[in-house]
């Protein structure tokens, strides 16, 4: 069998967006574009009768399609005129809405219902006459040189500065296509749902400062009213209709903190009512480097609401409808993307070592778009490993190709992100690539990550501690069951997996290179510069979140960083506001100037997500140098 390539997941086709046109199901299909360094895509149209699938397009830079009143639309936002042009597919019509539309749907025969992107000033920009927008766009010419900050949150990963930005609702006639604002301009909509009476959604209502709990609102669609019929203290993740209840996915985070896992509870007269006690996250959670695009973790559906969420490194598709959760889908893999029609279930799901592809309820193979790819390829099949503890620990080795029992074997430790979120045995191509050069690779879930509870994923002021003492416990049963070399061994990871990477070169001598990446080296910086940063002292339930520094300083790798001696590389984004690149330069610096063999590389323009779906030769790029600098010191040859 041949080897997996550094490079052969340019080659991968990444699925998304699936969608339920008439008979058929329409999806995305990605692919990587070495010369222009970008991502291509077309639509494909699968026919569920004749079980047909079909390109509808031919590959293009993008587009984003949607249904509308039962036909084909293909949507492009054209930001110099701050509009939404509607192409019919096949005919030549179009349609255009004065707003940045990122969703759209039927309301009724009437009207759509919007979700778009306004900036908070401008709320009415759609309403203004000649002058006015003209005044905008000159006060925007003045402003191109300079961020301004006066809000917070003012940044996000992947969406850049975000300062004055709200997701506000819209009704949309279909005759003229007149718009209706919804929310006040100041509302920043989270989730919403509607029926032919009302709209409800939550969201949080702001002028300068987002805090963390959100309320629920009920929108009248005949008198145009709005009332809040939530107002307490809740952390929220969605709010839907099922049947005559106004069904709330949240919680009041009073056992586990921040990070417990959402509960389900139906609202009336302004109370909650606690009708489903989950422990699931209901959201992907089972890590792969395999995918690309707009996937979803929700789906409403005409007999209840379903949902994807990770149990134990598995992915699973959970129903919820009349106050009651069951499991729809069980699957040996993950499922990521999801629609229902004529109550049957569909997915877009990995599993058996398998890249992405459509699957119908009963888990049968739709589409064989990647199915060639891997063929006669040596595709390691991960080996469970259970490490018995009062809260077990569940990993997972794959072989290095051409194994062979009498010999011993450099190996990699990878660390997941999160950290509440998971590994399973879903294909992972940087993994796979390690063991077709030669190295074990060994992964697991330590306490902290998701899939296995509220209690499992507690780590609330234990940050480097419990987990650090379950990732090296699972290294020392590796070794003791794999012919693994203790003296080649290399750690990396990405996230809280780069959190761990230099927790871990700070604690022990034992690995001979680390490679961190997007990382987290000083809590007290990280929480005034990340946009996920002040979230942290409220998950800690720190006694005081404004004096915690002595709290943040002992999580901190950087206050271990004068004891480093093992060879690390540093991989960090330029534009990454989830852990910003002065993470990874603080750790750099001292091991540099303390003459610790260190090299950082910054990707400009990238983000966190330069892993997953950063520029095609960025990425290669990545996993270049991330495995050229374990190979070398590990004895082994160079990538």
């Amino acid at each position: 069998m041949e080897k997996i390539s550094l490079d052969l997941f340019l080659e991968y086709s990444f699925l998304s967006d699936l969608t339920v046109y008439k008979d058929s199901l329409l999806f995305h299909e990605y692919r990587q574009d070495r010369l222009s360094n970008d991502y291509v895509v077309k639509v494909h149209k699968l026919d569920l009768k004749t079980k047909k699938d079909a390109a509808l397009t031919k590959w293009s830079k993008r587009n984003s399609f949607c249904v509308l009143d039962a036909g084909l639309y293909f949507k492009e936002y054209d930001k110099e005129l701050r509009q939404t042009v509607f192409r019919k597919f096949d005919e030549d019509s179009t349609f255009t809405i004065s707003l940045q539309v990122l969703n759209i749907e039927d309301l009724d025969d009437e009207n759509y219902l919007i979700l778009a992107l306004i900036d908070k000033r401008d709320a009415d920009y759609d309403k203004y006459d000649g002058a006015k927008k003209a005044e905008v766009k000159e006060r925007e010419a003045l402003d191109s040189d300079y961020v301004i900050f006066d809000e917070y949150p003012f940044f996000f990963n992947g969406e850049g500065i975000i300062n004055y930005q709200r997701h506000a609702l819209f009704l949309v006639k279909k005759g003229d296509f007149s718009v209706t604002r919804l929310t006040p301009a100041t509302m920043d909509v989270e989730s919403y749902d509607h029926d032919d009476q009302m709209v409800v959604y939550s969201g949080i209502d702001y002028d300068t400062f987002k805090g963390k709990w959100s309320k629920v609102y009920k929108i009248d669609l005949k008198e145009k009213t709005t009332s809040t019929i939530f107002d307490g203290v809740m952390q929220i993740g969605r709010v839907f209709l099922d049947d005559e209840d106004i069904v709330v996915i949240g919680t009041f985070a009073k056992d586990y903190g921040a990070i417990e896992s959402n509960k389900f509870y139906v609202l009336k007269d302004e109370q909650m009512e606690l009708v489903v006690d989950s422990e699931y996250s209901l959201y992907q959670s089972v890590g792969s480097d395999c995918r690309y695009g707009r996937l979803r973790n929700f789906y409403k559906a005409k007999d209840g609401a379903y949902l994807i969420t990770a149990c134990e490194g598995d992915g699973i598709v959970l129903k919820y409808h009349k106050r009651t959760l069951d499991v729809a889908m069980p699957i040996a893999g993950t499922a990521d993307d999801l629609v229902v029609i004529d109550d049957k279930l569909y997915v877009i799901a990995m599993k058996e070592q398998k890249l992405q592809e459509v699957y119908d309820e009963t888990l049968e193979q739709l589409t064989f778009i990647n199915e060639e790819i891997l063929k006669d390829k040596y595709v390691a099949c991960p080996e469970k490993l259970i490490l018995e503890k009062p809260q077990p620990v569940t990993g997972w080795v794959l072989y290095p190709k051409d194994y062979d029992p009498s010999k011993k074997y450099p190996c990699i430790l990878d660390i997941h992100g999160g950290p509440k979120c998971a590994y399973g045995e879903v294909f992972y191509h940087e993994m796979q690539y390690w063991a077709s050069e030669g190295y074990f690779v060994i992964y697991c879930n330590p306490r902290g990550s998701d899939g296995y509870g509220n209690a499992f994923a507690d780590l609330r002021h234990n940050y480097g501690r419990i987990d650090y003492e379950d990732l090296m416990d699972f290294v020392d049963r590796a070794i003791a069951d794999y012919p693994i070399d203790p003296e080649r061994l290399a750690v990396t990871g990405g996230s809280y997996g780069g959190y761990m990477t230099n927790w871990i070169i700070g604690h022990t001598d034992r690995f001979k290179a680390a490679a961190s990446q997007r990382s987290i080296s000083n809590w007290i910086s990280m929480v005034c510069a990340s946009d996920y940063g002040i979230d942290f002292p409220i998950e800690q339930e720190f006694d005081d979140l404004y004096d915690c520094q002595a709290e943040l300083w002992d999580m901190s790798p950087l206050k271990y960083a004068n004891k480093v001696k093992t060879p690390t590389l540093f991989i960090h984004s330029t534009e990454d506001y989830r852990c910003p690149i002065p993470e990874g330069i603080q750790m750099y610096t001292v091991l540099k100037c303390r003459g610790v063999d260190t090299r950082l590389v910054a990707f400009i323009g990238e983000n966190h997500e330069l892993s997953r779906s950063g520029k095609p030769l960025h990425r290669l790029r990545r996993l270049k140098e991330i495995s050229e600098w374990l190979f070398s010191h590990l004895n082994k040859g160079g990538a």
